[in-house]
């Protein structure tokens, strides 16, 4: 989701995510668009400052979500609540490398210390559509981020039971990912 109030900014996020793969919600222009689509967000980029009204209570929803976002803003000095002080924020005149550094971090190599609960079971499933983009992150070709994709899949499978303990699957499947994009990343090319 992109909730932006400069027409020109929001267009040219929505075409550079499009390109990648992305379905784009939005570009959205108030809080209330917003509110609306972040129901179905999987990611977001936040303007802190939607025509005057603060983005925070969607930030608090996509946060309760467990969705990524970063706040985008061309203000300096913007005070950001105590609890969201986590998210990323960026200028306006970041770079759109920067902008998916935000949304798509690499996986800390810290352990995890935060038990999950055992009823949270995570579907790989649902997060296709995100390896997907990360994949077109990574090669920026169609045909070879799925076969990234698949690789993936394929090595999480055989090092089911090397899983670190207390890590996320997003987080485990990212880290396998990343690793054989940067080993096979050239051959998947072709």
């Amino acid at each position: 989701m992109i909730a932006e109030d400069e027409w020109l900014l929001a267009s040219d996020l929505a075409t550079f995510f499009a390109n990648l793969g992305a379905i784009i919600l939005g570009p959205v222009a108030t809080v209330e668009q917003a509110r609306l689509h972040a129901k179905a967000a999987e990611a977001a980029i936040l303007d802190i400052d939607l025509h005057g009204r603060k983005v925070f209570p969607v930030a608090d929803e996509l946060m309760l979500r467990n969705v990524p976002f970063v706040f985008f803003s061309g203000y300096d000095e913007i005070a950001i609540p105590e609890h969201l002080r986590f998210a990323s924020s960026l200028s306006k005149s970041s770079n759109r490398a920067a902008v998916v550094d935000a949304l798509f971090p690499e996986p800390s190599t810290e352990p995890v210390t935060i038990a999950q609960p055992a009823s949270a079971i995570e579907d790989v499933v649902a997060l296709l559509p995100k390896l997907r983009l990360t994949a077109r992150l990574l090669l920026d070709d169609a045909g070879a981020s799925d076969r990234l994709v698949e690789h993936t899949l394929e090595q999480a499978l055989e090092d089911l039971d090397k899983r670190p303990e207390g890590s996320s699957i997003a987080d485990w499947l990212n880290t396998i990912m990343r690793r054989i994009a940067q080993l096979r990343g050239a051959s998947l090319l072709h």
